[in-house]
């Protein structure tokens, strides 16, 4: 193909899903992997498949880890992914049929199914899940975000490609409430340093506006027991992450 593909994938510790990954993208002619200091057999698995590996544990947050794995790719066209997503056959074979004529001021939006405790969530905020991760790194790179980091392209025109990104995160629900106890702490670490104050009002008020949100108008009610409790873990998530941000600033005062 004329329009080369590299794959970046940042990662730590994730010998249990990473491999599934690596083998949805064997298809490409780069993968590139970053690794922030993984303790287990992550490693092992990936030079199974590449000899692009780069080791960083100078952890400044997502983002900037996206960054330097963008930095490493040496083809402009880039696919992100996460170590627990896997890239469908249908959407394979839709990015191998757009690649070559691809304009590289364009973005592509890849729409991400996710599996919670073994059950793909079709609802609750999760699906649809457009994200964009096919991109040409000449004009579009990833932001500097510590978490929920983006490929900024505020302006440029945003194709939605239709197949699946499925994502096998949360596999127990320990896992997902612990991961999600870490995202409130880095997101109160990060609003803290850019100056914002909370207090009790806002923090009631969001927390019971969280459940609403995603049981009622994003419709978790349909993804049955699954949804009351992606409901209920994501007010619990939203009163800890303002929590946080509350005692930050209350201990600065002291």
């Amino acid at each position: 193909m004329k329009n080369k593909i590299s794959v970046i994938i940042i990662c730590k510790n994730e010998e249990q899903r990473i491999r599934r990954c690596l083998d949805s993208v064997s298809w490409v002619d780069e993968i590139v992997v970053v690794d922030s200091g993984s303790t287990d057999k992550t490693l092992e698995i990936v030079k199974e498949y590449t000899d692009c590996i780069f080791i960083n544990e100078d952890w400044q947050g997502f983002g900037p880890q996206k960054q330097l794995a963008e930095s490493k790719a040496s083809n402009n066209w880039i696919l992100a992914l996460d170590s627990d997503e896997v890239v469908s056959d249908e959407l394979r074979e839709e990015i191998i049929s757009i690649i070559e004529d691809a304009d590289e001021k364009v973005v592509y939006r890849v729409n991400r199914l996710t599996s919670f405790c073994n059950k793909f969530i079709k609802h609750s905020g999760w699906h649809p899940d457009r994200i964009v991760r096919l991109y040409n790194k000449k004009h579009y790179h990833y932001n500097d975000k510590f978490v929920h980091e983006s490929v900024a392209c505020k302006n440029a025109k945003k194709i939605d490609l239709k197949g699946k990104l499925l994502h096998y995160t949360f596999q127990s629900l320990e896992e997902y409430m612990d991961k999600r106890n870490a995202y409130a702490k880095a997101w109160a670490e990060s609003q803290f340093k850019k100056g914002r104050k909370t207090n009790v009002a806002e923090m009631l008020a969001r927390t019971f506006f969280a459940f609403i949100r995603h049981y009622i108008i994003r419709l978790g009610v349909l993804d049955g027991y699954h949804g009351f409790l992606i409901s209920v873990i994501q007010m619990q998530y939203t009163f800890n992450k303002y929590n946080f941000l509350m005692f930050k600033d209350n201990k600065k005062n002291d």
